[in-house]
């Protein structure tokens, strides 16, 4: 079997894990030895947990001497709340390393130099981009210093979350709000304004989530909220933050290791998304419903002509239940 059949493999081990909450990537990896024989198998289960490298080591045992490893992300080079695998593979006695993706931790790189003075051969750039996808988010944050954002909002199809009284449950049926459920699930952190929290209580969570699991709740605003609010409820309660929406975002990754955000809000807090340039990612739901007049998804956040909106070509449109779903990146 070839480079890319192994490489293969160890990406599809890497999806054994969700690690959508864990600051850490997804990883596969697989031994293979002199007779292409598979000897060894890992992944990556989350932080504090042991590395795929040194996983597929101790499944192979004696056998990864003389071996080869892929591994879709580089080995990492520094400890951590677990060993380096760098040295784990040298002990190992494996004579070949095959890497989908160099590791742009700089706190942990540097995994195939370690390798190459000990005398192991080291092969890059294999599948990379299949390798890149497994993190997009995470090698997102690792370039910009933030997490990847994604805003979600659900209208009408003239583009109102509300009418004029507030009411706003529900423009969208069950389908389109269990499949914010899914979103939900695939976040480390939901990212909301006082103004939702006051017009709406909402809980958000994710239903079937057990509290130690659920994505961290962050409430952006100076106004004061009650303390019996929904989104504070809980042994792992909501944290409301004051300050520079931007700051917020950039500091879920740089404190929290936070990788991926959902930010639900209304109009204000929408269009100082849009103005920071902090929109990565859309999740638009919209109904077939009629208002006329009411709390549009965003406030004006720029544009003052035509010629300037931005436009997005690349889009995905979706039914969900009566409604439908538009989705699309912004970069």
């Amino acid at each position: 079997m070839s480079h890319d059949s192994f490489m293969s493999r160890a990406i599809e081990l890497a999806t054994n894990a969700d690690l959508a909450r864990d600051v850490n990537p997804v990883v596969g990896a697989v031994i293979v030895d002199a007779s292409g024989a598979v000897v060894g198998e890992g992944w990556h289960n989350g932080s504090g947990t042991a590395h795929a490298e040194v996983m597929a080591i101790t499944q192979a045992g004696a056998k990864a001497k003389g071996a080869t490893l892929y591994c879709t992300l580089e080995p990492c080079n520094a400890q951590g709340k677990t060993g380096p695998c760098a040295q784990a593979i040298i002990i190992a006695g494996i004579t070949k390393v095959v890497v989908g993706q160099r590791d742009p931790n700089q706190k942990m790189s540097g995994g195939s130099q370690t390798l190459i003075a000990a005398g192991i051969e080291v092969v890059d750039g294999v599948l990379t981009e299949q390798a890149k996808a497994l993190n997009r988010s995470w090698n997102f944050a690792q370039e910009h210093n933030r997490p990847w954002v994604i805003w979600k909002t659900a209208t009408t199809l003239d583009g109102y979350v509300a009418a004029t009284d507030g009411t706003s449950k529900w423009i969208t049926g069950e389908p389109a709000r269990e499949r914010v459920q899914e979103l939900r699930a695939s976040v480390g952190a939901i990212v909301t304004g006082t103004g939702t929290v006051l017009a709406d209580d909402p809980l958000m969570t994710v239903r079937n989530f057990a509290e130690a699991d659920q994505p961290l709740r962050i409430v952006v605003g100076d106004r004061e909220l009650p303390k019996n609010a929904q989104i504070f409820s809980g042994t792992k309660p909501g944290v409301q933050l004051p300050g520079d929406l931007s700051e917020v975002i950039s500091n879920l990754w740089k404190q929290q290791g936070v990788h991926r955000v959902l930010v639900e809000a209304g109009s204000h807090l929408s269009q100082s998304l849009w103005s920071a340039d902090l929109v990565d990612e859309v999740y638009w739901f919209q109904a077939p419903v009629l208002l006329g007049a009411g709390k549009p998804a965003i406030g004006n956040f720029g544009v003052n002509t035509l010629a300037n909106a931005p436009r997005f070509p690349d889009y995905q449109v979706d039914r969900v239940g009566l409604d439908l779903l538009v989705h699309f990146t912004t970069r």
